[in-house]
């Protein structure tokens, strides 16, 4: 029988999450373009999942829309377009989109 070529394949450790209470205020952030964001795909939904290469990577937000972004993620020399809800993908810390939302990177003095 033919091995499985699926896009979930050997992605187990990636895609499975502890039973930690998460709220919904990481879907209520306001992302703007050129803003800088982390892929993290949340196995919990299932729509719109980023594939497995993409986790981890930083990317640049393209186009903010209602339900979805455009987020472009460097893969070697190319640029590769994803477009994803909301649930997969966190503000990187340290920049100053953070510092927009309120929250202050470690180590900076506020005055």
């Amino acid at each position: 029988m033919p091995h499985s070529h699926g896009t979930r394949v050997k992605a187990r450790s990636i895609l499975t999450k502890g039973n930690t209470v998460r709220g919904i205020s990481y879907l209520l952030q306001d992302y703007k373009v050129g803003d800088k964001v982390v892929v993290n795909i949340d196995p919990r939904e299932h729509n719109t999942t980023p594939h497995r290469r993409f986790h981890g990577k930083i990317g640049v937000i393209e186009e903010v829309g209602r339900r979805t972004l455009k987020v472009s993620v460097m893969i070697g020399d190319k640029k590769k377009i994803l477009q994803t809800r909301f649930n997969h993908i966190k503000l990187l810390r340290g920049t100053p989109a953070m510092s927009r939302s309120g929250t202050t990177p470690a180590g900076a003095t506020s005055k």
